[in-house]
């Protein structure tokens, strides 16, 4: 009896411990077409979308001077950044190439190339188009998103996947129709988006070390924007909605 019961002490605390760290959404409120207020009302930067606001893909170079190899050295780089172990830069070919190419590439600390990944060798995915890619202590999380109505591709695309750089594997990748546009990093856990014109449109939080779903909420229309401050999560939609979610832990 004794042990049953320290049994059963020790299986409530592994899962409070499993779920500690997960979050959920609650929405706040919904601000109905805001226009181009949302950044001077809600006080929010647009950093995560340096580009532009309507751009379905995010362009961030702040490392311009990279090391080209023979594999990049005609593809276009569209997003680098500095990093512990020194930068990375993601090349990728003309948006009018039949098929597309996007390599990843580190650099130590002293500028030289030192690794390349072929994002869509390691993915087996030729036809998609990588719209955004973030590091996080030794890992990069990008996605491979539909390049249009996700129908065309039989629904098997806009995936989120997570690369080892040390190991050089993709450590997880989560379902279809989970993440196209920006991709934002805070804590425990991603901030990602799906929607398209005529298909449903949601936004996720991913538990960051799984990939696993904690929380999807319903959009009116597909995110433009995302971005955290003081642990609530706003959303601008393809109608200049805005929601504000608190991020909470279950």
């Amino acid at each position: 009896m004794k042990y049953t019961r320290l049994l059963s002490v020790l299986c409530v605390m592994l899962l409070m411990c499993g779920t500690v760290n997960a979050q959920k959404l609650t929405l706040v409120k919904k601000h109905p077409a805001i226009g181009q207020q949302w950044e001077s009302r809600f006080g929010l930067t647009g950093a995560n979308k340096p580009a532009g606001f309507y751009y379905r893909l995010r362009e961030e170079v702040r490392v311009p001077t990279l090391m080209r190899s023979t594999t990049t050295e005609q593809l276009q780089l569209i997003i680098s950044e500095k990093t512990d172990f020194g930068s990375f830069g993601l090349f990728r070919s003309s948006m009018n190439d039949e098929t597309y190419a996007f390599v990843l590439a580190l650099y130590n600390k002293d500028g030289k190339l030192y690794q390349e990944f072929d994002l869509c060798k390691l993915t087996g995915e030729y036809m998609l188009e990588l719209q955004d890619i973030r590091y996080d202590n030794g890992r990069f999380y990008f996605n491979m998103a539909c390049p249009s109505y996700s129908k065309l591709f039989g629904g098997q695309c806009s995936r989120l996947y997570c690369l080892d750089a040390k190991k050089g594997k993709i450590v997880w990748q989560t379902d279809y129709l989970i993440s196209n546009d920006i991709i934002v990093l805070n804590d425990n856990f991603i901030v990602c988006t799906y929607g398209f014109t005529d298909e449903r449109d949601f936004v996720y939080l991913l538990d960051k070390k799984s990939g696993d779903v904690t929380c999807r909420m319903s959009l009116d229309k597909k995110s433009e924007y995302v971005e955290v401050k003081d642990n609530q999560l706003f959303v601008i939609d393809a109608a200049q909605n805005v929601y504000v979610f608190n991020i909470e832990n279950e």
